[in-house]
């Protein structure tokens, strides 16, 4: 009884040395692992944007005259010719030499816009011929085989922008025509009519009224605004970039347009990368050089009815794409020095390994060298994430 008293107690002090090891034991770190996979790889610039109207064109008094109130409302529909306004001259303007020297200043001024605007129609008829006959004759070398895909894509899109660009210099001859009109009417009525006498500002397009500047009746100065005019149905994005990243997009860049209100993202393409940029304060604080990138949609206007002018989106404009890239999650990647590593796992040890880090975007990275397709990879690291030492995997 004595000897088997004494192997219970030396039994029970082993279990408890061995539990009391096992729970020193470095136990192994569990981590979140991916794999190295192939697949396609884009990056693209976030900003935000806005909505415009493509064409829009402001009416103004031609003289400096009492306008009664204007009956339109933001929003209305009108006709080229329909009546926006009546105004009525003062007196001493009417009958002040002065004035009489500035309205035919005016007209002449009004008529060399006209002239002006005529020779952008037919520039912009000559461009629209010249992309027509550069479509057919791309297509039937197509056809031959002698030129690819691409280059017939890129002549049947400049063909799209040549049919828009003739179609807003179309506009502005509309209103030039208006305009000489207009300064000619004025000029009549101060040449041959007394002061009172009212005068009709009509619609020099078709559109719809996008703003109303002056509602109420009152005396207005010459080339005071009334309201604005456009056609909604024409519209475009603005995006305000900075100009670092700017120079990375080109003509057509594939752009994305998401968190605007709708459902899904709506496509689009940059029309423009304008030439000129300006300087605008941030939030922070600090002087930034911005540039305007102009985005056209690629959607049938019944998919985005919704948006309006002057209303917020969010854009991802596309700079680079490959399909077939060696890629890992961006979470995975950690500085080392000058490069990059990550931790692969081996026989349930992480593994450090440097790697050559290609493009990159918000989540994904491209290895160049350093990592095999199919590894399995560490993301998110911790502290307690190092060389060899042991993992547990979910």
């Amino acid at each position: 009884m004595k000897w088997m008293r004494r192997g219970v107690l030396v039994l029970l002090a082993l279990l408890v040395f061995a539990a009391l090891g096992y729970a020193f034991m470095p136990k192994p770190v569990r981590v979140e692992t991916a794999r190295v996979a192939r697949g396609s790889l884009s990056v693209t610039i976030d900003a935000q944007g806005r909505t415009r109207v493509r064409d829009r064109f402001t009416v103004a008094a031609p003289l400096a005259c009492f306008v009664q109130r204007i009956s339109l409302r933001a929003g209305d529909s009108v006709k080229a010719g329909d009546v926006l306004a009546e105004v009525r001259a003062q007196d001493a303007p009417m009958l002040d030499t002065r004035a009489r020297a500035q309205l035919q200043a005016a007209q002449g001024a009004a008529e060399a816009g006209q002239r002006q605007a005529q020779t952008r129609v037919t520039a912009a008829q000559a461009a629209l011929a010249f992309a027509q006959w550069k479509v057919e004759q791309d297509r039937g070398l197509r056809k031959s085989g002698d030129v690819s895909e691409e280059v017939l894509r890129a002549s049947e899109l400049r063909l799209v922008a040549a049919q828009e660009d003739l179609k807003s210099a179309q506009f502005g001859l509309q209103v030039s025509d208006f305009n000489v009109q207009q300064a000619r009417v004025a000029l009549l009525r101060a040449a041959e009519a007394p002061g009172g006498e009212g005068l009709i500002i009509r619609s020099p397009v078709s559109g719809r009224v996008l703003r109303l500047w002056q509602e109420s009746e009152g005396a207005v100065m010459a080339g005071a605004p009334l309201l604005e005019l456009g056609d909604p149905e024409r519209l475009e994005v603005v995006v305000d970039m900075l100009s670092t990243d700017a120079v990375r997009i080109g003509y057509l860049s594939p752009v994305e347009i998401v968190h605007w209100g709708g459902d899904g993202p709506l496509s689009g393409k940059v029309r423009v990368v304008e030439p000129s940029g300006f300087t605008k304060v941030s939030a922070l604080g600090v002087e930034e050089q911005r540039v305007n990138v102009i985005v056209d949609f690629n959607e049938p206007r019944a998919r985005y009815a919704a948006l309006g002018d002057g209303y917020r989106v969010e854009t991802r404009t596309q700079v680079w794409r490959r399909d077939n890239v060696l890629k890992v999650p961006g979470s995975a990647l950690f500085r080392s020095g000058d490069g990059f590593a990550l931790f692969v796992v081996e026989q349930q040890k992480a593994v450090r390994r440097e790697v050559v880090v290609g493009r990159r975007n918000g989540l994904e990275a491209e290895i160049v060298e350093g990592a095999a397709e199919g590894q399995s990879v560490i993301v998110h690291p911790g502290d307690a994430v190092t060389d060899g030492v042991a993992i547990s995997t979910p």
